[in-house]
C-alpha cells in the first residue's frame, strides 16, 4: 500500500513540508518521507489523543517529545523544543482524515505554514473519500 501513497507524501515535501507521512488510524505507515521516524505506537498515541482530546504526555515522534501548542477535535500542533540541534526543532501538525492520519513537520521560518499545508492535503483526500 505504501507505494500508492508515496505520491501524496512527495506532494507534501514539494509544498515545503520537510518531514511527513500518511498512516492508518491504527498507526501503521502507509508512506513516509526519509526524515519521518514515527513508530506505529507513536502515531496510534496521536490518534488516541485526538479521540480523547488529551495530550498529557505531549506528542512523540521518533522518540522526541513535542510540546502541544494547540489541538482541536481532529488535529494537533506541537513543537519539539528539546532536540539537540536547532535544525531538528520541528513544528509538527497531525490531522485525522476519514481513514488515515497525516503528519507533517517544518523547521525554521516557514514552520508557520505547516498546519495549512497538512490540512490542505487532508481536505483534498477527504474530498476524494479517503
Amino acid at each position: 500500500m505504501a507505494n500508492a501513497w508515496q505520491a501524496y507524501v512527495d506532494h507534501m515535501l514539494s509544498s515545503g513540508i520537510q518531514m511527513g507521512g500518511i498512516y492508518g488510524q491504527d498507526g501503521n505507515v502507509w508512506a513516509a518521507s526519509p526524515l519521518m521516524k514515527a513508530t506505529p505506537q507513536e502515531v496510534a498515541a496521536i490518534v488516541s489523543g485526538l479521540r480523547s482530546q488529551s495530550f498529557e504526555q505531549g506528542v512523540h515522534i521518533g522518540g522526541q517529545k513535542y510540546t502541544v501548542i494547540r489541538f482541536q477535535s481532529d488535529s494537533v500542533t506541537a513543537k519539539c523544543r528539546t532536540a539537540p540541534q536547532e535544525d531538528q526543532k520541528y513544528l509538527l501538525h497531525a490531522c485525522l482524515g476519514k481513514t488515515c492520519v497525516l503528519i507533517g513537520g517544518i523547521c525554521g521560518p516557514a514552520e508557520r505554514d505547516c498546519t495549512k499545508k497538512v490540512e490542505d492535503l487532508r481536505d483534498y483526500l477527504a474530498g476524494n473519500n479517503i
